[in-house]
């Protein structure tokens, strides 16, 4: 018969609670140690992430940022909003000016037409400051540093995207308007004797709004501060033509003749040698002003942080 055996009364079961975590037991190795399961099973090694075809986020490809910069652009409300204002500017004087005044037969009909780009002129290059400096006010310019930590790529694919952009938008508009001023105007008093190159003032225009812009990015990335930036711009545009009939005669010439308006009239104008460089050299000078620009605001990028 088996022996009495003491009654142990049973414990209730007790649920441990959800957050508390179960004791760790030891599991023998060879040799008679034992290991916690941390110790038997570490952690895998962290894989990196493949993107564009390297590894590391850092070294994505070019035609990602290229992507990213696109996006970034056209989904801005001051980008639509600046565009807007342009076209409204250079479509509207245009056909406004076309409809309205009483030019001579040797009158320039594209640079009538045209002559609302002047004042577009100014909403092209504020986009162009924009384009960096809102990124500086945002905070933006941290994340995108850290996706793409090549600086001066980034600041070579906002150029590209925002001339691109301002190009094909100036060619579109000033090509349509530059038809309906020329069809408005040769419809009351014929055919014009001025010497009229339709394809240079529109394709030379829409190069003059991309340069001026990219010349206000890189005003942008060097001040950092969109009001400082927009100011400096509109100084370098308007201020030689202000100034100039007031200094010396032969310092005043010299100091329109070098200007961005004066550019901006020899490519939409009839492009006669009437004194200065010509249409084309002087697309080619403010694009050095634009190129020296962009220059000091990319080592600036380089040597200073965010």
């Amino acid at each position: 018969m088996p022996q009495n055996q003491p009654h142990v009364p049973q414990q209730p079961h007790v649920m441990a609670p959800a957050h508390m975590a179960p004791p760790q037991q030891a599991f023998q190795q060879p040799g008679g140690q034992f290991a916690s399961p941390a110790q038997q099973a570490p952690y895998p090694p962290v894989q990196q992430v493949q993107l564009g075809g390297q590894v590391g986020g850092g070294n994505a490809g070019f035609g990602r940022v290229l992507l990213s910069e696109w996006t970034k652009i056209r989904t801005v409300r001051s980008t639509m909003w600046t565009l807007a204002v342009m076209v409204l500017l250079i479509l509207g004087l245009g056909v406004l000016l076309a409809g309205t005044v009483n030019p001579d037969t040797d009158d320039d009909y594209v640079s009538i037409a045209l002559i609302g780009v002047i004042i577009a002129q100014l909403a092209a290059a504020t986009l162009g400051v924009l384009t960096i400096s809102a990124e500086y006010t945002t905070g933006m310019i941290r994340t995108t540093l850290t996706a793409y930590p090549r600086r001066l790529q980034v600041l070579i694919a906002k150029g590209v995207v925002f001339a691109g952009l301002m190009f094909g938008v100036g060619v579109v508009t000033m090509g349509l308007t530059a038809v309906i001023g020329k069809s408005m105007l040769t419809s009351r008093i014929g055919e014009s004797s001025a010497d009229v190159d339709l394809l240079r003032s529109i394709v030379g225009g829409s190069l003059y709004l991309a340069v001026i812009g990219l010349f206000g990015l890189g005003l942008g990335v060097l001040l950092r501060h969109s009001a400082g930036a927009i100011t400096a711009l509109m100084g370098v545009i308007l201020l030689p033509m202000i100034i100039g009939p007031f200094l010396p005669h032969s310092v005043g010439e010299k100091v329109m003749e070098y200007s961005p308006m004066f550019a901006l009239g020899k490519l939409i104008g009839g492009g006669g040698d009437d004194g200065g460089p010509g249409p084309w050299p002087s697309l080619l000078l403010i694009a050095a002003y634009a190129s020296i620009a962009l220059i000091a605001g990319g080592i600036r990028l380089r040597s200073r942080d965010v």
